[in-house]
């Protein structure tokens, strides 16, 4: 259910566009579609599950990349990141225009393209502060790659200071924000069970009064949320 994130490549030079997808595919991310022209990105968009878009200003058509930029935010409210030869005050004002999370000045380096890229998707985070339905999704790093990750997925999250240990039947990601800033993007079916501690009630497996088992973890249950967490036990069990 977990996967990298997936990225559309709208590129009108032929051998950048090759150089942009070996970077990616070589950092772990998926292409899922290459682009000459705005017309063949929005095929891509329809056809396939786009969660990123690397988009050149100057593309084949009439259609440039801030068109196409302007109509991904309109339809589909991914982030985006120009790629450019050009950074003239004019390209850069319409581009800014289109709330880009990023810019590249080409030629760029593939340290350049991977800060891009995560500059990008923490911003994204930060800016889609609430998840309004359990079918969503949030972007974490793992080994150096932003993967989707849903959210009805997560079993717990784990405060460790300055980051939480999220954790997932597939794996455990840690996720850079205070328990109180990732408490406010949940729905409600996940609950405070400790000032360190968050569990999605729906995968849980058992409990007592001192703490809250799902699978093999134990999750503790803190006097100060004991009340309130067999209250909300108690009646989802209703």
């Amino acid at each position: 259910m977990n996967h990298p994130l997936n990225i559309l490549v709208v590129e009108d030079e032929y051998i950048t566009q090759k150089t942009i997808t070996v970077l990616l595919t070589e950092m772990g991310y998926n292409v899922v579609g290459t682009a000459m022209n705005a017309q063949e990105a929005i095929e891509v968009l329809s056809e396939n599950k786009v969660e990123f878009a690397l988009l050149d200003i100057t593309i084949q058509g009439e259609k440039d990349g801030i068109w196409l930029a302007n109509y991904i935010q309109e339809k589909y409210s991914i982030p985006h990141v120009f790629l450019t030869a050009y950074s003239d005050d004019v390209t850069v004002k319409n581009a800014i225009a289109t709330n880009p999370y990023g810019y590249l000045i080409k030629p760029f380096q593939k340290a350049e393209l991977f800060t891009a890229i995560e500059i990008a998707m923490l911003n994204y985070n930060k800016q889609n502060v609430t998840i309004p339905k359990e079918s969503a999704y949030i972007y974490i790093k793992h080994n150096e790659v932003f993967e989707k990750v849903a959210i009805e997925n997560i079993i717990y999250a784990e405060s460790q200071k300055n980051y939480l240990l999220i954790g997932t039947p597939e794996k455990e990601y840690r996720y850079r924000s205070t328990i109180t800033e990732f408490m406010d993007k949940l729905p409600a079916n996940f609950i405070k069970t400790h000032k360190g501690f968050i569990v999605n009630k729906t995968k849980i497996d058992g409990y007592n009064i001192s703490f809250i088992t799902i699978g093999s973890k134990k999750i503790p249950i803190s006097k100060t949320y004991k009340d309130f967490v067999i209250s909300e036990l108690n009646s989802s069990q209703s």
